[in-house]
């Protein structure tokens, strides 16, 4: 790729990250990829220089020695000089995930970086699918985490879980009303209340705007979320 490929490398892109990966990593071998390809491209071709030569003189007999001008390729540029071409890349995140979260993460690099201030001031929502075991805790909510308590799950129903989910979801409705700083008596508000535009515009907590239970089957139940949070 070279300098040309380095000119033209510009824009967002999308990355999935397993689980059990962090976002850091993910993000440096991106970036290690990213130099390995703009470092396998051709560099232009060396420069020379008049370099005097001591060597004999020609058609002597005697071992007489003489200076001679020669050009030769300079190594200042060599890569076994000077080293990689490129060393570092600046690339810019648009969000994190846990280490044990899978999902996409949207990377920038060059003037795309810029666009990930546009993505966030856009507000845009992030889709959660979480799996869940009910009878059973860990310290840090993880299904590797150390077992902190252990309980009886037969009285937990699909119906109750719900209507929990119904509860979370009012209340996240009414805290993210109230950050958005929208007056709820105008007609604008009002519309964009039913079309689901309402956003938060300063620094907000996590706030829900959606979230059901896709499967219940005790005892795992799969959730699906929706939420936004402007730190």
């Amino acid at each position: 790729m070279g300098l040309a490929g380095l000119a033209r490398l510009h824009g967002l892109f999308a990355a999935y990250k397993p689980p059990g990966l962090k976002w850091k990593h993910l993000r440096d071998t991106v970036e290690l990829q990213l130099l390995k390809g703009l470092n396998a491209g051709k560099r232009p071709a060396s420069e020379h220089r008049v370099r005097f030569l001591l060597g004999p003189v020609e058609g002597s007999e005697e071992k007489e020695l003489t200076l001679t001008a020669t050009s030769v390729p300079s190594l200042i540029d060599h890569p076994l000089v000077r080293g990689p071409a490129f060393t570092s890349l600046k690339i810019g995140m648009g969000h994190r995930l846990d280490a044990q979260a899978s999902g996409v993460l949207v990377l920038g690099v060059g003037r795309g970086r810029r666009l990930l201030t546009d993505m966030y001031n856009a507000h845009l929502t992030k889709d959660y699918t979480v799996h869940g075991l009910l009878g059973k805790a860990t310290d840090d909510f993880c299904e590797d985490g150390r077992l902190v308590e252990k309980t009886t799950y037969d009285h937990v129903t699909r119906e109750k879980l719900e209507r929990i989910l119904a509860l979370i979801q009012g209340s996240h409705q009414k805290a993210l009303v109230m950050y958005s700083n929208v007056d709820l008596q105008t007609q604008e508000a009002y519309e964009m209340a039913v079309s689901g535009e309402i956003r938060p515009m300063n620094k907000s907590p996590m706030l829900i705007t959606g979230i059901r239970c896709l499967q219940f089957a005790p005892p795992e139940f799969l959730l699906v979320t929706a939420f936004l949070c402007l730190l």
